[in-house]
């Protein structure tokens, strides 16, 4: 009876596992994979962004799969995902549904590493494997063999720890992220070569989830600034710099792929300001990833009301096009692999006012990529939004009837509004001109339904301004006085004080003031007289930033007050501490402190352990320090304690 129990059981588990399994449709997305603490089952998300911009949410597809899933891609011929238990090596495959099956350990596999990072090559042909711990290899699971036989390609660089790998769908690039050395890095997977040629990136930790997106964008998720493994960034693939997005839940165990091999659009309009009787630009990006050319593709864009479509200014995909009235439908085009714009030609009404916003329909896809999907405005990080068009109404306002100008000097005169057509009193057809004084000036400004003139009058008065010296070297924490001279007809003069990269200064409408700065960089004062002259001028302060943090590594602790005390010394003015943490030969901590400051005995360690001195020995610390200027600095060493 047991045994027949245990056998319906097995029976129960397999149907389970063997549940029909919903393929993805390819559209773009983002998949996370989020494992946590002390968790054996993974939840897999799709990842979504607030319409803010400033967090991610997730969609669920299923919150607990019952099993762990990492060193996942997607696999286009199938549009299922595959990963392993990096533990176990596992192999696993989920639809959209949340149905897993466990595919069992592929043949070959090592069980020896854990496998995080992973994806799928971009024919559906492998599932890529990079280990960590035991012999430093690519391993390719063969996803056409019904045993799922492994392949080796042995690592040629020994000194990098990949956590996760992601397939560029355009180049086909293989990129991943080394935690070890904290940048970006391309493998071979032909040759396991490794580029290690990106800029260290010293406030990412780890990025257990790299992934593109359907235009060749490459992001990971993982740790930014501090541990906690909960940010989304963006990374330059040239580079290998990487910028905070938002922020996602926490997770201790994610890793994440994408489905960027399909048809996607983009849509941007220029200018995104403009006036009634305008032209405009709209740029209709492509982007085809799925490494076919496709045909049958129409593009389909209804205007509102106030916007009208004149004619196509480049169209590289062919097909047949109609414009009517605000509709545009340009049909039946070829779209061949990889990223390619059209543009169109259209004009604001003369009573259109207002923001204006829509989205095109990109159709004619395989049902496989959605059969269709909407234009996204790519200046904002919110999928599938709409592009707005700001049409103000004419205002000429800003420009004033009189300049005055200094003696000798111009005055600049802007009346830059896009879409307008400028005339001056002396035939210069430019919208931007240098004015020299004294002088009157006419301008006549049209659109294609109005016109207006404005006469502008230039003068100038005496008036300069000089700050005393033209650079200032300091180092980092000190306060600096900034002074200046200058001369008017009268005392009747406002200052301004501004910089680009620093702190605001003590006083910004004094003629002298003071400043703490934190970065090399320019400081400008302005002056304006009575008449609204203006005249400026800067100083460049160079920081000098001397990190040096000086420490014992013996002390005696024998109560003779002589070299008794371990502690850290530096330039507290430009530095706080945050810890400092001391551990014995076994890893046990033996003193902590919370914020600290340098040069300060008491936050020092005399040697003992609950006032207990601690015999003769080696121990380990480890501090952080923050300085003033937002650098984490972490230190670590050891230090001999003896009588």
């Amino acid at each position: 009876m047991v045994k027949l129990i245990i056998f319906l059981s097995l029976i129960l588990t397999s149907v389970n596992f063997l549940k029909a399994q919903i393929p993805f449709t390819c559209k773009g997305q983002y998949f996370l994979s989020l494992t946590k603490s002390g968790s054996k089952s993974s939840g897999l998300y799709v990842v979504k962004i607030s319409k803010n911009g400033q967090n991610i949410y997730l969609d669920t597809i299923s919150s607990g799969l019952g099993l762990v899933l990492n060193g996942m891609g997607y696999r286009i011929t199938d549009n299922l995902i595959y990963g392993v238990d990096p533990s176990t090596g596992k192999l696993r495959k989920v639809g959209s549904d949340g149905v897993v099956v466990d595919l069992g350990v592929p043949l070959g596999l090592p069980t020896g590493p854990s496998y995080y990072a992973g994806d799928v090559t971009p024919d559906g042909k492998y599932l890529l494997l990079i280990g960590l711990g035991g012999t430093p290899q690519i391993v390719k699971v063969d996803l056409d063999d019904p045993q799922y036989r492994c392949t080796f390609v042995p690592m040629q660089s020994k000194n990098v720890s990949i956590v996760d790998i992601a397939f560029d769908p355009f180049t086909g690039i293989l990129y991943g992220h080394d935690y070890l050395n904290r940048r970006l890095v391309i493998v071979n997977p032909e040759t396991g070569a490794v580029n290690i040629n990106f800029v260290r990136q010293n406030q990412v930790d780890q990025l257990g989830a790299l992934f593109f997106d359907s235009f060749g964008n490459l992001y990971g998720y993982g740790a930014y600034d501090t541990y906690t493994q909960d940010k989304f960034v963006s990374i330059n693939k040239s580079t290998g710099e990487m910028s905070l997005i938002s922020t996602g839940p926490l997770s201790v165990g994610q890793d994440g792929c994408a489905c960027p091999y399909t048809l996607e659009l983009q849509k941007i309009v220029e200018p995104e300001i403009t006036y009634p009787c305008t032209e405009v630009v709209y740029s209709f990006i492509v982007s085809n990833g799925s490494g076919a050319t496709r045909s049958g593709i129409n593009l389909t864009d209804t205007m509102p009301k106030g916007l009208s479509p004149k004619k196509v200014i480049f169209n590289p995909f062919g097909g047949n096009v109609l414009i009517n009235n605000n509709l545009l439908v340009m049909s039946e085009m070829i779209v061949p692999p990889g990223i390619d714009t059209i543009r169109i030609l259209a004009e604001t009404d003369p009573d259109a006012l207002g923001l204006y916003k829509n989205q095109a329909i990109l159709s004619g896809l395989p049902p496989a990529l959605g059969s269709f999907t909407l234009s996204d405005d790519p200046a904002t990080f919110v999928e599938k939004d709409s592009t707005e068009l700001l049409i103000l109404p004419w205002d000429l306002s800003f420009l004033e009837e009189e300049y005055n100008t200094c003696i000798g000097d111009s005055v600049f005169v802007d009346a830059t509004l896009y879409g307008l057509k400028y005339l001056w009193s002396d035939g210069d057809t430019l919208s931007g001109k240098w004015l020299p004084s004294p002088g009157l000036y006419s301008l006549n400004v049209k659109s294609l339904c109005d016109e207006k003139m404005i006469d502008i009058h230039v003068k100038n008065d005496l008036l300069t301004l000089n700050i005393i010296e033209d650079t200032i070297f300091t180092d980092l924490g000190n306060e600096i006085i900034l002074k200046s001279e200058y001369s008017n007809i009268n005392d009747h003069v406002i200052f301004f004080w501004m910089t680009t990269n620093n702190p605001d200064v003590d006083c910004s409408d004094c003629q002298n003031t003071m400043v703490v700065p934190l970065y090399d960089g320019y400081y400008y004062l302005q002056m304006i007289n009575e008449d609204g002259c203006v005249v400026e001028d800067r100083v460049y302060v160079r920081v000098n930033k001397d990190r040096s943090v000086y420490y014992p590594n013996v002390i005696s602790a024998n109560g003779d007050h002589n070299n008794d005390i371990f502690m850290l010394s530096g330039n507290a003015l430009s530095s706080n501490g945050r810890y400092i943490r001391v551990y014995d030969r076994w890893g046990n901590l033996v003193y902590q402190t919370g914020a600290f400051e340098l040069n300060q005995i008491e936050y020092g360690w005399d040697g003992t352990f609950n006032g207990i001195p601690l015999v003769n020995g080696v121990f380990t610390w480890v501090s952080e320090l923050e300085y003033i200027d937002g650098f984490h600095q972490i230190l670590k060493g050891n230090v001999t304690v003896i009588k």
